[in-house]
C-alpha cells in the first residue's frame, strides 16, 4: 500500500526559506523582545508554549522545554 503525503502548500515559505542556525526555541527562550513576532503565548518555569508559524493544521501549538532534554519521560 502506497503511503499518502500530506501536503501543505503554504508550508512552501519555510520548506524554501532560510534555516536559521542554532536552536530555535534556544534563540526565543533568549529574545523576550521578539514575543510577540515569534508568536510566544505562554513562558513557564520549565518551559515555553509558542504556536507554529508554518503548520499542518489550524492552532498547531509546540510545547518546549528550557533545556535540551533526550527524551520527555
Amino acid at each position: 500500500m502506497k503511503e499518502k503525503i500530506l501536503w501543505a502548500p503554504w508550508r512552501i515559505g519555510y520548506i524554501a526559506g532560510k534555516k536559521e542556525k542554532g536552536c530555535l526555541f534556544c534563540r526565543v527562550k533568549r529574545e523576550k523582545k521578539k514575543d510577540k513576532e515569534d508568536y510566544l503565548l505562554f513562558r513557564g518555569k520549565y518551559c515555553l508554549v509558542i504556536l507554529n508559524t508554518f503548520p499542518y493544521n489550524n492552532g498547531h501549538l509546540m510545547i518546549a522545554p528550557y533545556r535540551h532534554i533526550k527524551e520527555p519521560s
